[in-house]
């Protein structure tokens, strides 16, 4: 069951009377609830490797077409 806690004015931990949705200290929380919180979030590397290409895919393109945009403007300042 996770509790709510502070840090006394001396410096030690201490269990408050707070609940945990209206905690302003730290949550601690037992080894199966932090089990479950993990398993609940699963990154694996295709995700990873796709995230990845596709931010690197929308900067060079971005790259690309900033860099048509400036040879239209010098052309358009050209003429």
């Amino acid at each position: 069951m996770a509790q709510c806690t502070f840090f006394n004015a001396e410096g030690f931990l201490v269990q408050s009377t707070q609940s945990v949705n209206d905690c302003t200290g730290h949550i601690l929380v037992s080894p199966t609830e932090y089990n479950l919180m993990v398993q609940s979030v699963e990154i694996n590397p295709a995700d990873v490797t796709a995230v990845f290409g596709i931010t690197f895919g929308w900067v060079v393109l971005l790259g690309a077409l900033s860099y048509k945009v400036k040879i239209a403007k010098q052309t358009i300042n050209k003429s």
